[in-house]
């Protein structure tokens, strides 16, 4: 059993290193939308092409986390995230230097790899080294440092490539990785004894498919059509692996993932509750650049300071939020956010360049509130309502979630974008008359909306077992 952590300094110590590689990983899954077309022109490759260098990211990251997850709970944790410090570390500096588009999906492909070692890790700290009084404002460090990197990444992009190139988008990780290694050692208590356990490779390698193909469908299917035999493969794929998945889950055993935690029913609702969350928010924050862009005329300067602002609210109010949380229960700051969700899909589906700035920093302030109140709190939910000897595979789900939703939310506004428009995917958005693009865009955030109601009901029918943190 580890030993928990009483001393304030360390505990904010470990905070900050857990902190530290959450940012990273939601950093680099969005710092190169805005230089894609100049990565595009520089490399030689079309706009659909390039995509790649946000997909492949995303496969490796969403793909891993889960295996590595399942690597550190046996005792493992601090290797794993150092490794994966190192890992990612050694992937940016490739993707800066690289000299051509193959070595760059490489590099992004090493860079994704070493997000899911931090990725899987970086819950497991807070449930094993702090107490449980602390897992709410722990479990909103985690997930507001992921959410605020993400939101983040396009602004600091933008701003890094107009003063220097894209290349420092990726180098710039590098002495931050080295920064980060260091302080890992010194900061991070050392593993204990290694659990030598039957490791499930063929769950394992039957995850991975499932994952990636079906990340591949969503993020591709709209650009490249429903028909597409690359994505009607891909999909076919995709159900054939979650099958084999299921069959051997429930026949192992020691599998990878305990699937039959999906039984508990407040599990389960407070589970698809976040993954709500971190889908609509992901396709609002993809989303928003191009409005700023097409429909308020901004430069990109502009648009970074714009994008900041959710952020900026998010980070001030979740440690707060995270320990009011733990005081008091968790059920009503689910239930606001997803509430005040609700609101800032509305508010940005009714925008309209004569309005002006107001509505639209009124949605950013919102959608910033938002977060704070739902990181902490929503992500608690889902351990504590875990089965007790399954915490571990709650945590690692609910990364996983914070990690898929967001490729869920880029293909599923992306996709109502494009059915409403007519166009042929992102690669449109710039050409489209403004009558059009307003169209498509009212038609996602709409969508959002809706969608947002759902997690609004799954969060008010599960009640706090109790008063304050279990």
């Amino acid at each position: 059993m580890p030993e928990i952590i009483t001393n304030p300094l360390r505990q904010k110590l470990l905070l900050c290193a857990v902190l530290l590689g959450v940012i990273m990983d939601g950093l680099d899954g969005s710092i190169v939308n805005v230089i894609l077309p100049t990565m595009a022109i520089d490399f030689g490759v079309d706009p659909g092409t390039i995509s790649w260098v946000v997909v492949i990211y995303l496969l490796m990251l969403a793909g891993f986390i889960l295996v590595f997850g399942k690597l550190a709970d046996t005792g493992l944790l601090r290797k794993i995230f150092i490794l994966g410090f190192i890992f990612f570390t050694i992937g940016s500096a490739a993707c800066g230097l690289s000299p051509d588009f193959v070595p760059l999906l490489i590099a992004r492909a090493i860079q994704g790899f070493g997000a899911a070692m931090l990725a899987a890790a970086a819950p497991l700290f807070c449930i094993r080294y702090l107490p449980s009084s602390m897992l709410g404002v722990s479990l909103a460090v985690l997930t507001a440092g992921s959410s605020i990197g993400f939101a983040a990444g396009p602004a600091i992009g933008g701003l890094i490539a107009s003063v220097l190139s894209w290349h420092w988008v990726f180098l710039i990780n590098v002495p931050i990785g080295i920064f980060a290694v260091i302080f890992t050692l010194l900061v991070v208590p050392k593993d204990g004894v290694w659990k030598k356990c039957v490791f499930d490779f063929p769950g394992a390698v039957a995850l991975f498919i499932l994952m990636t193909s079906g990340i591949y469908v969503l993020e591709l299917f709209p650009l490249l059509g429903i028909i597409n035999m690359g994505i009607i493969t891909a999909a076919i794929l995709c159900i054939i692996s979650i099958i084999l998945f299921i069959i051997r889950e429930l026949k192992c055993r020691a599998p990878l993932i305990n699937i039959r935690v999906f039984g508990h029913r407040r599990f389960t609702f407070v589970l698809l509750a976040f993954l709500i969350l971190n889908v609509v928010f992901a396709g609002i924050i993809y989303l928003l650049p191009f409005y700023l862009s097409s429909a308020m005329h901004f430069d990109t300067a502009t648009i970074s300071l714009y994008l900041l602002i959710q952020p900026v609210i998010t980070g001030i109010l979740s440690i707060p939020f995270g320990k009011w949380s733990d005081r008091t229960g968790r059920r009503w700051f689910s239930v606001v956010s997803c509430a005040l969700l609700i609101v800032s899909s509305i508010l940005f589906a009714l925008l309209i360049p004569e309005m002006g700035i107001l509505p639209l920093i009124s949605g950013l302030v919102s959608l910033g509130i938002m977060w704070g109140m739902a990181g902490g709190p929503v992500a608690s939910r889902i351990v504590e309502e875990a089965p007790e000897k399954e915490k571990a595979t709650g945590s690692s789900l609910m990364i996983t979630v914070l990690y898929f939703g967001t490729v869920v939310g880029i293909a599923l506004f992306v996709a109502v974008f494009t059915w409403v428009t007519g166009g042929d995917g992102v690669v449109a958005f710039a050409d489209l008359p403004l009558p059009l693009f307003l169209d498509g865009f009212h038609a996602a955030l709409w969508i959002g909306g809706v969608v947002g109601v759902s997690g609004l009901i799954l969060s008010y029918v599960v009640t706090d077992a109790k008063k304050g943190p279990n």
